[in-house]
């Protein structure tokens, strides 16, 4: 497969790695006389104070401008997204481990770091147990789920032939889920076509932010396409796990792709199960996935049909629901307020502005 041009490759690194240079030696004097395996783990376990700094001397090297950790966030926001990209490369220099100086965009347990993790699994496995933990905390009758590789997304930063990218980590299971439940969404807003319209207190001031309230309008079937909408998700759901149970006896792959995003670059990795992540390890990741990386054309066909399988699923639920579903039949559900803050009103105007917030 050929890879589109990287969308970086104007930019010169010198000054990049120059600002991250700096700004570890004053984060600490001494930084460059630490063996490689010390400066690894001060990249990797700083303290967000000592980050701060850091961050405030990249934005003056590379840009001029001085700023302290108590501005940080707001000096930060203000620049421009054609910028940005420079600045989180040479964050990530300040903050990456191993070869590739790979980055987990992911909170952390306190007192953890991603050098606690030695493979793919054992990350993705604690974030399993921790995800489980949290529910039964919630749902008291919540019986468990097995394990299964990444079922949810992970977003990466890291360097690839010396160039900064960002990144999408996955399991099989969950990409196939991806693109099934996308086209399943566009069909379904052919089978009963719908919008999102204001509600009654859309805007409202609360609690120092605005009400959401956004209702749908589907001319008349709101019942129907809610119901339709709520078998699509108990589809979407049993589908993930059958998947992955398909793809957990199949001979360890990683699939790759870039999907760049504007002026960002931005691969994605596909790993298709357990046994994948145990081979692959955090300090030697992309070393690692050469010795796997899988055309993704063997796969196209099985995807091609699942997906006409969903089509086929939802025209036929759609029919039942129109001959046998009662509307008048209301669902018990907890009412939720969403209340948005003026800052995210912002942030979310930036989108169609030069100025983004973090990516």
């Amino acid at each position: 497969m050929t890879r589109p041009a990287y969308k970086l490759a104007h930019i010169d690194i010198t000054d990049i790695a120059l600002a991250a240079r700096k700004g570890l030696m004053v984060a600490d004097s001494h930084y460059l006389a630490w063996s490689a395996k010390k400066q690894e783990r001060f990249r990797a376990t700083m303290d967000e104070k000592t980050r701060q700094k850091v961050q405030c001397v990249l934005i003056d090297c590379l840009f001029g401008i001085k700023c302290s950790p108590q501005e940080l966030t707001n000096t930060w926001d203000d620049i421009p997204s054609s910028k940005l990209n420079i600045l989180n490369w040479a964050n990530l220099l300040t903050q990456g481990i191993g070869e590739d100086y790979i980055f987990l965009n992911e909170f952390m347990a306190e007192g953890k770091s991603l050098l606690d993790f030695s493979t793919l699994y054992d990350y993705d496995y604690d974030n399993y147990q921790f995800q489980e933990e949290a529910k039964k905390q919630e749902f008291p009758d919540y019986e468990g789920a097995d394990y299964f590789a990444y079922q949810h997304h992970s977003w990466v930063r890291l360097l690839i032939q010396e160039r900064f990218y960002y990144a999408s980590f996955m399991s099989l299971a969950t990409y196939f889920l991806d693109e099934i439940e996308s086209a399943g969404s566009d069909h379904i807003n052919q089978l009963i076509p719908h919008v999102y319209v204001d509600g009654k207190n859309q805007g409202k001031a609360e609690k120092g932010g605005f009400v959401l309230d956004m209702k749908l309008d589907a001319k008349g079937l709101e019942a129907q396409l809610d119901e339709l909408q709520s078998r699509w998700h108990i589809y979407q759901r049993d589908r993930w796990y059958a998947l992955s149970k398909m793809f957990n006896d199949l001979p360890s792959a990683v699939f790759t792709f870039d999907q760049d995003q504007d002026d960002d670059p931005h691969r994605f990795f596909i790993f298709n199960n357990e046994s994948t992540l145990k081979l692959i390890r955090w300090q030697h990741f992309l070393s690692d996935c050469k010795l796997l990386i899988t055309d993704f054309s063997v796969m196209k066909e099985q995807l091609k049909e699942e997906i006409n399988d969903a089509i086929f699923w939802l025209a036929e639920n759609h029919r039942d629901i129109l001959k046998n579903f009662d509307p008048k039949i209301i669902k018990l559900r907890k009412k939720k307020k969403i209340i948005i803050s003026p800052r995210a009103l912002d942030d979310l105007a930036k989108i169609d502005t030069d100025d983004v917030p973090f990516k």
